[in-house]
């Protein structure tokens, strides 16, 4: 064991990369790549209806404390936690209960999570996974060299929602019925009871393990705010342990944990455990690891497959329009794309896991899942996350979530966000405005006309027809346009015309006249184009600021211009066509290259905040369309992405679902990827308004 402060830094290092699973209901399971407990929302398994709230997760199980005790040796903890220490002559202080990481040989995220130890004389499997469908965990531990050892596993368990804390109480209950493989731990009033399924021997406890320290989480008290931030922690309950011999390589123990109790009847009615049913717990995991493993394995495929596909037609339409530059026939073989090789293909099987972990299949539409922990979807983000499977060429799942959007139009509002209740709350335009975005993207780019067509014509170009002409005369929250055409938002004093928004705003009307062009309406597109033109010329002139090199924030009522340096005005460049002419392009992308730009991500103001790297997707496409995808652009947005990449590996930020939809829309369709020629596709038209 190494001195405390070694151990911490290193554990809280190894901490870092995250990982997470999703039933598709609304269940999760998140935690770390070393098995630690790094934030209040990581825990083995949340759902809906677990707890007082039907609507919003609550935590079911929060991990598993496991151990192994070789022959003749030492037990080991395999799974490190975060204490919190009180002193009475100084702060509270943070540290590492077990090291683990001489024992933690290697851990993979996907297809779902799984670590390897291994120790003096043996070698250790754990893997967890979900099941598709049912708020269930499924755990194996699998001796894969040497033995005998012996394994004990108990689970801790707490009764609150996702951001809340536990804290000791007599009311827990506890293990209250068990038969042979099988117990039913009940927790407070009011939050259903966990049954775990075992293939060992339970043993009943009634213990608290005291002081889970959450050093990600910062946590103010409300009764106090002026003695600052403060690590949380809480008391997780022991309601007992499994002990089972691993006597020989391949033996292995097996644990299921969930708060439907019936589970295991369920899955033999939707004739999922086989035909007839299997009737041991080892059988009925292979049967439902068979079917997740090929479900996730049809993702993964499906993924690449759809991101080389689009892959190819970009690079395919970069080169045809070099070739039309250079006024040449053909685009010089050294031109064309490339495939993914097997590091690339594995980044973008991780991004399109987190996007496929997101959605969350409602009774009326298909969600997105932006803010897990509240069970809430931000429009915008969820918008983002469309135009990601675009990207992936999963035309159904995205043109399912902008349907969701259109089913909820109000006087041209998309919803700002949906309630864990699923319902709408309505303010500002920027929904609607990815909304144009997503479906335009599903126009130019599934090459199903007749899908596409029917698409539009069944109300989706209808509706956006709609939406820009009730923000052009006025909806609700002050959402209107000006005599200038600029977009502003807000009511009274608080009415503000931004430049995200208004670039955001340009993109909907070029969009919206290349669908009025698809739809046959071909008098509607010229106006909308006109709209544009004219806007492109008052925003350059409003809003452009050349002390700085860089673009005004905001305009008020009273005419007053506010500056500040935001990630989000790259969007006046990173979405086709740009907005600002390249020279101020070019100027604009400096500034916020120089004042926003890290390793990990992009500062929301300038060298402040923690890096978010959503924002590394649209900077990597301003920074190519700026200066024309010349080659010292190209060499340094792939410098950047890369160095991402590594660092992405630990780094501490978690990645959401929309900044993964970002980066996989920068990965695939902006670097400069190489195949051979023959592999190349005939259509280049998809990207022509890039």
């Amino acid at each position: 064991m190494q001195p405390g402060q070694d151990v911490l830094a290193a554990l809280l290092d190894a901490s870092a990369r995250t990982w997470r699973l999703s039933d598709g209901r609304g269940s999760l399971a998140r935690g770390t790549a070393s098995g630690a407990v790094t934030r209040r929302e990581h825990a083995l398994l949340s759902a809906p209806g677990v707890g007082p709230c039907a609507d919003r997760p609550a935590v079911a199980l929060l991990r598993f404390d496991d151990r192994v005790t070789p022959e003749g040796g030492p037990a080991v903890e395999l799974t490190p936690a975060f204490s919190l220490s009180c002193r009475a002559d100084g702060p509270p202080t943070i540290s590492a209960r077990a090291n683990v990481l001489p024992l933690l040989e290697g851990f993979a995220e996907l297809p779902w999570p799984r670590w390897r130890f291994r120790g003096d004389g043996w070698l250790l499997e754990r893997e967890y996974r979900l099941i598709e469908g049912h708020p269930a965990l499924l755990a194996t531990w699998r001796l894969l060299a040497g033995g005998p050892v012996r394994l004990h596993v108990a689970p801790l368990m707490v009764a609150r929602s996702l951001e809340g804390l536990e804290h000791e109480t007599p009311e827990f209950r506890g293990a209250t019925t068990g038969i042979p493989g099988r117990v039913r731990c009940g927790t407070v009033e009011g939050y259903a009871p966990l049954t775990l399924w075992h293939g060992g021997a339970f043993m009943p406890a009634r213990a608290w393990h005291r002081g889970l320290a959450y050093p990600h989480d910062v946590h103010v008290d409300p009764d106090d705010p002026d003695r600052g931030a403060a690590t949380p922690s809480e008391d997780a309950f022991l309601p007992g342990w499994v002990q089972r011999e691993l006597a020989e390589p391949g033996a292995s123990l097996h644990i299921v944990a969930s708060p439907e109790e019936s589970l295991f009847r369920n899955l033999a009615s939707e004739q999922r455990l086989g035909t007839p049913p299997a009737r041991t717990l080892a059988d009925c995991l292979a049967m439902l690891d068979l079917a997740e493993g090929e479900r996730r394995a049809r993702w993964h495929d499906a993924a690449r497959a759809g991101a080389e596909h689009t892959l190819r037609l970009a690079a395919k339409a970069r080169a045809a329009r070099r070739a039309a530059n250079a006024k040449s026939r053909s685009p010089s073989p050294e031109a064309e794309p490339s495939s993914l090789g097997p590091r690339d293909a594995e980044l973008v099987a991780r991004l399109a896991s987190r996007l496929h972990d997101a959605l969350h299949e409602r009774a009326d539409r298909t969600s997105v899942l932006t803010d897990p922990a509240r069970a809430l979807e931000r429009g915008p983000d969820a918008l983002r996350v469309a135009a990601g499977l675009v990207t992936l060429r999963e035309f159904d799942l995205a043109r399912d979530i902008a349907r969701g959007y259109l089913a909820y139009l109000d006087e041209g509002l998309a919803p700002e966000w949906f309630d864990a209740a699923g319902m709408p709350v309505y303010g500002s335009p920027e929904s609607s405005l990815w909304l144009v975005h997503v479906v335009d993207l599903l126009a130019r780019r599934d090459d199903d006309t007749e899908r596409t067509l029917g698409f539009l014509k069944e109300g989706a170009h209808a509706s956006l027809e709609g939406v820009l002409q009730h923000l052009r005369a006025g909806s609700r929250h002050g959402v209107h346009c000006d005599r200038d055409g600029f977009l502003w938002a807000g009511e009274g004093d608080a009415a503000r015309a931004r430049a995200d928004l208004n670039a955001l705003w340009y993109h909907a009307l070029v969009a919206m006249s290349q669908l009025g062009k698809l739809a046959g309406r071909r008098e509607h597109a010229a106006f909308y184009m006109a709209w544009a033109r004219e806007l492109q010329r008052a925003f350059v002139e409003r809003f452009w600021d050349d002390e700085s090199g860089s673009l005004l924030h905001e305009l008020t009522p009273d005419g007053r211009a506010l500056r500040a340096v935001s990630p989000a005005h790259l969007y006046a460049v990173s979405l086709p066509p740009m907005l600002l002419p390249p020279e101020l392009a070019v100027r604009l992308v400096r500034t916020l290259s120089r004042e926003l730009l890290a390793t990990r991500g992009l500062h929301p103001r300038p060298r402040d905040g923690a890096p978010e790297p959503a924002w590394l997707g649209p900077w990597a496409a301003a920074t190519l369309r700026a200066h024309g995808r010349d080659t010292a652009s190209a060499h340094r947005v792939r410098a950047v992405l890369e160095r991402w990449c590594v660092a992405g590996e630990a780094d501490a930020h978690e990645i959401s679902a929309r900044g993964a939809a970002d980066l996989l829309r920068a990965f695939v369709e902006e670097l400069d990827h190489r195949v051979p020629a023959e592999a190349l596709e005939t259509q280049t038209d998809l990207f022509r308004s890039s």
